[in-house]
């Protein structure tokens, strides 16, 4: 089965990613990032990375990277580089609505025991992230994972958030809202949909659908422990849910 579906794939013999800041694509690689397209669909993806992305950056609204497939010769020296994806983090919270118990002369006052406050989830937002179409739908084996491009891509923008949270901002989750069709993608790599308590901060299009997934426990009801374990050595994550 699984050598029947390696056939189906479209496979890459080489795949070598670079991921370099918007800036550095700008003045190295402008040429090459101006041939990005994830498809005629997608035009609003094509024109924010070579048109909107460093204005977004200035004003603080997203910081932007680049992922590159570069080619090397014989001696290894870099021979030429094709954009892969690129991506546009921001800082976010997750609202969500959590049960608060009253001290004994609040409870009296007002009848109950709880009361519903409204509290934050730090997380990191995913505002954009488009694959060029040239590696749409194309699979890479590395290490025994036979994975489309677009997977590794994640992957990769997962563990760089976990470095950063560890290390540069603190917070406990990555926040997306995903069209419908991509879906399944985001849920194939650890992410949740956002739950009737959890409520995001801002207006959405009623075609999008909003989803998380968590780098560190997050406590929420007192009911609810949700966290994602990393397994670096093998680039796997699973989500795990408790009740507590």
């Amino acid at each position: 089965m699984q050598e029947e579906n390696k056939k189906q794939h479209r496979h890459i013999d080489s795949f070598n990613p670079d991921v370099t800041s918007l800036e550095k694509a700008y003045q190295d690689y402008f040429v090459e990032l101006k041939k990005f397209t994830a498809g005629e669909e997608y035009l609003n993806f094509n024109e924010f990375i070579s048109e909107d992305a460093i204005e977004y950056q200035e004003t603080g609204d997203g910081v932007s990277y680049i992922v590159w497939n570069v080619f090397y010769d014989e001696q290894d020296r870099e021979l030429f580089r094709e954009i892969v994806a690129y991506y546009t983090l921001a800082a976010t919270s997750i609202p969500y609505e959590d049960r608060i118990r009253l001290d004994d002369l609040e409870a009296e006052e007002l009848g109950k025991e709880f009361d519903i406050e409204i509290c934050g989830i730090s997380a990191l937002e995913i505002k954009m992230f488009a694959v060029d179409e040239k590696y749409q739908n194309i699979f890479y084996e590395y290490a025994e994972e036979d994975l489309p491009i677009s997977a590794w891509v994640m992957k990769s923008i997962i563990q760089h958030a976990n470095e950063m949270s560890g290390a540069i901002l603190g917070f406990k989750a990555i926040l997306l809202h995903s069209v419908p069709e991509a879906r399944s993608f985001y849920e194939k790599n650890g992410f949740n949909l956002v739950t009737v308590n959890m409520k995001p901060l801002h207006c959405l299009d009623s075609e999008f659908e909003s989803m998380y997934l968590a780098l560190r426990e997050i406590h929420m009801n007192s009911k609810e422990i949700l966290y994602l374990i990393f397994d670096y050595p093998h680039k796997h994550y699973t989500f795990k849910h408790f009740e507590i």
